[in-house]
């Protein structure tokens, strides 16, 4: 099978979609022989952020995957930011989607062309809200159109209108990949057809985060904690959307009462990491901050903490977890959908109130008082990712998703011929 990927970005960039991406590519390619192109921008952070870092070069093959990191408009973003201001006082309104959507959207006539021009047997992109999930609204414009599969990582915490982008994007494509039932469930109550979403998630090479105990030891003694010291973690992007500012705000609290407890920040840096070396310094908090790690350290990580956190108050999976479980860890999530239907509260996993940071500390403080509880369910969130996010089960399902794509494409096609 031929297969054109496209993604906002791309390894080395780091984020949920570029894990998922990077591994469905290459293991295609290894498991069933497929030929597969990805198609990206050129960017190490996000197309919509201010932050940008080129990767070079514009063209390479990794694990016999192609990579095309192209160009997108960003010359235009301060022009639109001052107009909605204007516009704003003016009306008091926004300015309209037509507009707006070239600062949030992903602006890059070159990613067009390379969708319109390609000669792969089905197009599967992600995430959706970006402009290239608008492919089925113009692909018949082209000379060969392709079946397209969107794999939607649609954050669902909180209501869209029916008319969104967002859902119209969902119910034009072949074939929607969601993370979770939940996802599923909702997309459904907006109107997108049953039959054409398949629930997958995303994976996790188990073998990746076996690490030497010896290792984890001296990991633990270099950055000075005890045996009885309980570390708790976040890996992650170090951004307030992931969790991160209330994560600390629990943290503090318990600190206060309990001297025996560390905190683990780690991840890509962002515009608010400033904010975090701030805190630290100013409170003088037993904080380990480690900046865009080699992605070799992760398992280390992983496997020196006691309780991994991610509190999130927007998340379409939370591959973070699966990690922290190939790591026999406990995890703690907020009460929000996408989570709730990931974990297994009480069996795997805790949950707090999402937002508040004194559910968050009295959730933490009943894992740190429960070492059996805490083996417990890093045990069986260890039996919940071989049974069911493991690469093999994982790139299956994706492979028989486009499959079912492709037929659905082919089949809406000879309709529209009758």
């Amino acid at each position: 099978m031929r297969i054109l990927h496209v993604s906002q970005n791309y390894f080395p960039s780091v984020g949920g979609p570029q894990y998922t991406m990077k591994h469905v590519s290459e293991k295609l390619v290894s498991y069933y022989g497929d030929e597969v192109q990805v198609c990206t921008t050129n960017s190490m952070y996000g197309p919509e952020t201010r932050m940008f870092k080129k990767i070079e070069p514009p063209v390479e093959t990794i694990e016999q995957v192609q990579i095309n990191r192209l160009p997108f408009n960003r010359w235009h973003y301060p022009l639109i930011e001052l107009a909605g201001k204007v516009h704003g006082k003016a009306t008091g309104k926004p300015l309209p989607r037509a507009i707006t959507k070239y600062r949030w959207e992903l602006d890059s006539p070159a990613m067009d062309k390379m969708m319109a021009e390609s000669k792969a047997d089905v197009v599967m992109a992600t995430t959706i809200i970006y402009n290239f999930s608008d492919y089925p609204f113009w692909r018949f414009r082209t000379k060969n159109p392709k079946p397209f599969v969107l794999y939607g990582a649609i954050h669902l915490h909180k209501p869209l209108p029916l008319n969104s982008p967002l859902i119209k994007r969902a119910k034009a494509c072949d074939c929607y990949i969601a993370n979770t039932d939940f996802e599923k469930h909702e997309l459904i109550r907006y109107g997108v057809r049953e039959n054409k979403i398949v629930t997958i998630g995303t994976g996790v090479e188990l073998d990746d985060f076996v690490m030497p105990v010896e290792e984890v030891k001296c990991f633990r003694e270099t950055n000075g904690i005890k045996e009885t010291d309980v570390l708790i973690g976040f890996i992650g992007r170090l951004v307030k959307g992931k969790g991160v500012a209330i994560l600390i705000d629990a943290f503090r609290k318990l600190y206060a009462e309990n001297k025996n407890v560390k905190l683990l920040l780690a991840g890509g840096t962002t515009e608010y990491v400033p904010e975090i070396k701030r805190v630290i310094q100013e409170e003088k908090l037993p904080v380990i901050l480690i900046e865009s790690f080699d992605e070799k350290l992760k398992p280390t990580l992983y496997n020196s903490l006691d309780i991994f956190v991610l509190g999130s108050q927007s998340e379409s999976f939370g591959v973070v977890f699966l990690e922290a479980w190939a790591c026999k860890k406990p995890v703690v999530g907020s009460k929000m959908g996408a989570i709730q239907s990931l974990l297994s509260e009480g069996k795997d996993s805790l949950l707090f109130e999402s937002g508040n940071a004194d559910s968050l500390k009295a959730t933490l403080q009943s894992l740190i008082d429960n070492r059996e509880a805490r083996i417990a369910f890093g045990s069986n969130g260890y039996k919940k990712v071989v049974e069911n996010y493991t690469w093999e089960k994982i790139v299956g399902k994706y492979r028989d998703t486009y499959q079912l794509g492709i037929r659905n494409f082919e089949n809406a096609f000879r309709k529209s011929r009758v």
